[in-house]
C-alpha cells in the first residue's frame, strides 16, 4: 500500500529552507512506496519564487496555503490553519524541519491534533509495515533512540544538517494544488509589533572544510589559533561542546547534539575525543581526521585519518607551514 508523506516546507526569503530540501532529499531516496508531498504557506508575493524552486524535485503533489497573512510567520495562525489542512488530507507521517518556528509549531501542532511527536531526529527510515522509524539521541547523547509511533499520522522534527541535500532535478512536475484557507475565526493571541525582513545569515555548516577544536587543545590560546587555520584555508571553524562551555568559542559554532549538525568534505578535529553527543553531529562528513594523544578516544577509532599527538601542537607546526 503507498503511503503518503506530507512534509512542511519552511520559507526564509521567499527560499525553501536547507532542513526542508534536506527531508525531501532524504526521503525521496529512502521512503519505499510512498508519495512524497510537501505543504508550503505563503503569501501571493512568496508564492511564484517558492513554486519555481519547488515543482521539479520530485515531489509527488505541491500544496500551497495561500494567504496575504501568510506574510510573516504566526505560529497561533499557522497551527490552526495546518491543523485543519493535515485532518482534511489524512497524510500517513507528518515531517518538518527542528528549526527556530519548526520548534515553535511542532508541539503546537501535535497537541491540536492528539499525536504524538519525535523532535530533533537525525535519522528516519519507514520499516515493512509503513511505520515511521525516528531516531533521535538520548540521555544526553550517551545512546540512541528509534521511536516507532502509534498514534497517525506518524510526526517528526529533523535536525538541520541530519541529512545531506542531493536534490535532483526532475522532469515531472509535481501537481500544485493552490488552496485559499478559511481564516475565519481565527484569532491570535499575540500582536506583531513590529516585522523586518533581514537577508540571510551565511550557513556555516553547508561549508566544504570545517575545522574544529576541543577540550584537548588546553587553552582559549591554542583554541584561537582555530580560526587563524580556517581562514587560511578557506573554512569555517567549529568547537566541541566542552570547548563551548569553556568559554572558548561561542555556542553558535558548537558541533553536536546541542549544537549543529554538518556535512563537509572534510572535517578535522584537533583535541576532540567525540562523544556520541559530537559524533552525532558529524555522522554525514565525508571524511574525517582526528588529532588527539588518546588513541582509544572514540573520533580516533571513527575517523579516516587518526593521528596520536599533541593537538595544540600540531595545530601551531601547521600555521607555522602555513605562514611561511
Amino acid at each position: 500500500m503507498t503511503r503518503n508523506v506530507l512534509i512542511y516546507i519552511e520559507l526564509n526569503n521567499k527560499k525553501p529552507a536547507k532542513v526542508s530540501l534536506e527531508i525531501i532529499s532524504h526521503a525521496l531516496k529512502n521512503f519505499a512506496d510512498t508519495n512524497i508531498n510537501g505543504v508550503i504557506a505563503c503569501d501571493e508575493n512568496t508564492m511564484s519564487e517558492a513554486v519555481n524552486e519547488l515543482k521539479n524535485i520530485g515531489l509527488h503533489k505541491l500544496y500551497i496555503l495561500k494567504d496575504n497573512l501568510f506574510d510573516i510567520h504566526n505560529t497561533c495562525v499557522y497551527s490552526r490553519v495546518l491543523e485543519r489542512f493535515i485532518k482534511e488530507n489524512k497524510p500517513d507521517i507528518l515531517l518538518m524541519g527542528a528549526t527556530c518556528d519548526g520548534r515553535d509549531l511542532a508541539p503546537r501542532l501535535a497537541s491540536k491534533l492528539n499525536i504524538g511527536l519525535t523532535a530533533d531526529c537525525t535519522d528516519l527510515q519507514i520499516d515493512e509495515n509503513g511505520h515511521l522509524l525516528a531516531t533521535r539521541p538520548t540521555y544526553g547523547g550517551k545512546m540512541m533512540a528509534t521511536i516507532i509511533s502509534k498514534t497517525l499520522p506518524n510526526f517528526a522534527t529533523v535536525r538541520s544538517g541530519a541529512f545531506k541535500l542531493n536534490i535532483q532535478k526532475s522532469s515531472q512536475e509535481a501537481e500544485i494544488i493552490e488552496i485559499t484557507p478559511d481564516i475565519t475565526g481565527l484569532c491570535s493571541l499575540m500582536e506583531i509589533v513590529y516585522s523586518e525582513n533581514k537577508p540571510p545569515v551565511e550557513d556555516w555548516t553547508c561549508a566544504e572544510i570545517i575545522i574544529a577544536g576541543g577540550l584537548g587543545l588546553k587553552t582559549k590560546e591554542n583554541f584561537d589559533l582555530i580560526y587563524k587555520l580556517a581562514e587560511y584555508l578557506d573554512a569555517k571553524p567549529a568547537a566541541s561542546r566542552a570547548a563551548v562551555e569553556q568559554g572558548w568559542a561561542p555556542q553558535s559554532i558548537q558541533v553536536g547534539q546541542t549544537g549543529s549538525s554538518v556535512s563537509p568534505k572534510l572535517y578535522i578535529a584537533f583535541g576532540i575525543s567525540g562523544a556520541m553527543q559530537h559524533m552525532v553531529g558529524i555522522t554525514n562528513a565525508d571524511k574525517i581526521i582526528a588529532i588527539n594523544t588518546d588513541t582509544s578516544a572514540p573520533i580516533m577509532k571513527s575517523a579516516d585519518i587518526a593521528l596520536a599527538a599533541d593537538a595544540a601542537a600540531v595545530l601551531n607546526s601547521l600555521l607555522k607551514t602555513c605562514t611561511k
